[in-house]
């Protein structure tokens, strides 16, 4: 094993350590890809940029806002949303859905965040919906995500 490998193992070994070993996280991520409608962004927002995920497995929740900090700004929205929150040896997705009414039959928004364990990688897709619930536009950032220290 060469003294690169070795490097790279010591990183990984401590992404993952932090990522397998706490119920709150906060990763911080670089982007690498920002796509439109599945196409490259014309305007680029965040690419070069850091963002934050906030991983918070007491309350199912992951996204570049902390829980606590949601429900703070969106208390009339709380009856509003469904969350799912899915977590596998190496990859924990998470998916969100803010609705029109607190019937929930219109869906407003959405966004899925796919994040690899190992390795870092993150997919951040929000989606907007028409009256209709059909997405009239998605927006994605790609990055690399590290355990914040």
């Amino acid at each position: 094993m060469n003294y690169n490998s070795i490097i790279i193992s010591m990183v990984l070994g401590i992404i993952f350590f932090d990522v397998l070993g706490n119920d709150k996280l906060e990763m911080k991520c670089t982007v690498t890809e920002e796509l439109e409608n599945n196409k490259p962004a014309i305007n680029k927002n965040y690419t070069e940029k850091d963002i934050f995920i906030f991983i918070d497995r007491v309350n199912l929740w992951v996204s570049d806002i902390s829980y606590k900090k949601w429900q703070n700004q969106n208390k009339e929205s709380v009856g509003k949303i469904e969350k799912k929150f899915e977590e596998t040896d190496k990859i924990i997705f998470f998916n969100f859905y803010e609705f029109f009414e607190d019937n929930k039959e219109k869906l407003e928004s959405s966004f899925k965040i796919t994040f690899e364990k190992f390795g870092g990688y993150l997919s951040f897709i929000k989606f907007y919906h028409d009256h209709n619930g059909k997405v009239f536009f998605s927006s994605e950032i790609r990055g690399q995500c590290f355990a914040k220290k």
